[in-house]
């Protein structure tokens, strides 16, 4: 959604577009929805001109008045939910359980491995994505976003 949101994917905005309009369900995890909204905060505050040099996320923890400041990414995420982007909590077992072992038999990262556990659970036809690491997991239906490009 990220990439839909900055314009940075045609195929990412199509997705969009298609959930806004009811031929998609979306559905993103919270660890998908407090990802979007860091980066999103990061973003703004780097494009701003608020934060500067290596390491933003940092230095905006250094500066809770900044972050007070910020506005155009809460926006941001409140239209992304008025789209229709549904919210599904992690469960217990979402990590404890199939994450874990996701991890153990394709070697994913932890949050990559609670996303797909999530998708798992629901029952997802495709999990869409523009990481090729979903790919191998063989219980899901990945959907790859392999466009970058500007829409």
């Amino acid at each position: 959604m990220l990439y839909a949101h900055q314009q940075a994917s045609a195929a990412a905005t199509e997705v969009l577009r298609r959930c806004a309009a009811a031929d998609l369900i979306g559905i993103l995890p919270s660890a998908v929805w407090e990802e979007l909204c860091h980066r999103l905060m990061v973003a703004e505050a780097v494009a701003t001109g608020r934060i500067a040099g290596p390491n933003p996320a940092r230095k905006l923890a250094e500066h809770p008045e900044t972050v007070r400041e910020l506005g155009a990414y809460r926006r941001s995420l409140q239209d992304l939910a008025a789209l229709g982007l549904r919210f599904e909590p992690v469960h217990r077992d979402d990590v404890l359980g199939v994450a874990l072992d996701l991890q153990k038999r394709y070697g994913m990262l932890t949050k990559d491995s609670i996303i797909a556990a999530c998708a798992i659970r629901l029952g997802a036809q495709y999990l869409v994505t523009s990481d090729a690491g979903y790919l191998p997991v063989t219980e899901l239906g990945v959907a790859l976003l392999e466009d970058r490009g500007a829409s």
